[in-house]
Formats: structure tokens, C-alpha cells, sequence
């Protein structure tokens, strides 16, 4: 095992955690990404974008159950786009965005050269993979 991997990895698990203890709901793009997340840990509701919400229903549903969120689409202009256009309208909604998550993960993930949450598993993998026990 690399110690450099091991400690990001340790880092993210850091701000995931912070993250379950701050928001509500966490905002993903779908299942695999969904799926990582709640192998990290996470305890709240994990909201995916793909899941048959239009842009303002996913609005109208995150603002009639939850005061604050994160929102974790992917990492590529896709993805980026989203987050702005997401963050945009559940900011006019009075849903706070607790965007430092956003841009932590994203920095963690790309210090490995990752660009989307799902990717998060295989790091995960790759860490304890070659862990001795």
C-alpha cells in the first residue's frame, strides 16, 4: 500500500464524515455514485439525479424536506455545470448549499487524477487491496 494513497483516502473519509454530520441530504448524479457514499459512511439521504427527478422537482423535493445539502456531481464540465445550475436554484428556494464539501472532495479526488464519486470505491479498493493485515 502507498502511504500517500492511504492518507488521502483517510483525508476524504475525514470530510465525508464532516460532511454526514453537517447537511441533510447529499445531491449525486446516480446509483454508483450513491453507492460509494454510503459505503464512506454516510447516514443521511443520498438523493440521485438520475433517478426520474426533473431539474424542479429534485428542487421542489430537496427544498420541502431539507435546510441544508451538499451537492456531489461529477468533477467533469458536465457535472460542474449541474452543480452551479442545482445550486442556483435551491439557493433562491432558501435551501443552504454547503459547498465546501463539494470543493474538498474534489480536491482530494483530484490529487489522484479522479473526477467523479463513483470513483471512490476503486480507491478504496486499491487502498485496502494491498493493506496487510
Amino acid at each position: 500500500m502507498r502511504k500517500e494513497d492511504y492518507e488521502t483516502y483517510l483525508e476524504l473519509e475525514s470530510v465525508v464524515q464532516e460532511m454526514d454530520d453537517s447537511v441533510d441530504a447529499v445531491v449525486v448524479e446516480g446509483t454508483h455514485d450513491k453507492a460509494a457514499l454510503v459505503e464512506m459512511g454516510i447516514t443521511k439521504e443520498i438523493a440521485m439525479y438520475s433517478s426520474g427527478f426533473s431539474y424542479v422537482n429534485l428542487v421542489d423535493y430537496l427544498r420541502s424536506r431539507h435546510k441544508r445539502v451538499a451537492i456531489l456531481t461529477d468533477y467533469d464540465r458536465a457535472g460542474k455545470k449541474f452543480n452551479k445550475k442545482l445550486t442556483a436554484g435551491l439557493e433562491c428556494e432558501g435551501v443552504k448549499v454547503e459547498r465546501m464539501y463539494r470543493e474538498e472532495i474534489g480536491r482530494i479526488l483530484g490529487i489522484r487524477g479522479m473526477k467523479s464519486i463513483e470513483s471512490i470505491n476503486s480507491f478504496r479498493n486499491k487502498v485496502f487491496a494491498s493493506q496487510k493485515l
